[in-house]
């Protein structure tokens, strides 16, 4: 698996929803404009992470997406699983039939520790991440 535009696009959102006043509703427009994103591209990616459970949205004036779980309850896993097809990173049974990958042991087992990974590391500590870098950036300054 290769992430796609969409998948990092998707995590940009969460994190700038993630980023807001709980409950504030962000417009699409605005997290577009700021990351660089095509809007209508966004707008897809967040319907299916409101489809998901992930985020909720509102009309009207105040409307736009706000996060519907907490950041602590979203992993990096969840969001993959929702925009790629597959989260696999090896899968020799592509290549060759199933009976003659001698990898098959090894590739399962990388997944699944990738797989941890992802699913271990949730926005809440994203934010905690990307809190920490903008202090190192602010102290070199």
């Amino acid at each position: 698996m290769n992430a796609t535009a969409k998948t990092v696009y998707s995590i940009m959102a969460i994190v700038e929803l993630a980023n807001s006043p709980k409950g504030e509703a962000v417009k699409v427009s605005k997290i577009a404009e700021k990351h660089g994103i095509p809007k209508r591209f966004l707008e897809i990616s967040l319907s299916e992470l409101r489809s998901s459970g992930i985020v909720d949205s509102k009309k009207g004036a105040k409307g736009g997406f706000f996060l519907s779980k907490n950041i602590g309850d979203i992993s990096m896993y969840d969001i993959i699983k929702i925009t790629e097809s597959n989260v696999e990173i090896f899968n020799c049974e592509k290549y060759i039939e199933n009976e003659n990958c001698l990898m098959k042991s090894i590739f399962n087992n990388l997944n699944t520790e990738i797989g941890n990974i992802l699913k271990n590391m949730t926005f809440e500590e994203i934010l905690k991440m990307l809190e920490d870098d903008r202090k190192v950036v602010n102290f070199i300054i």
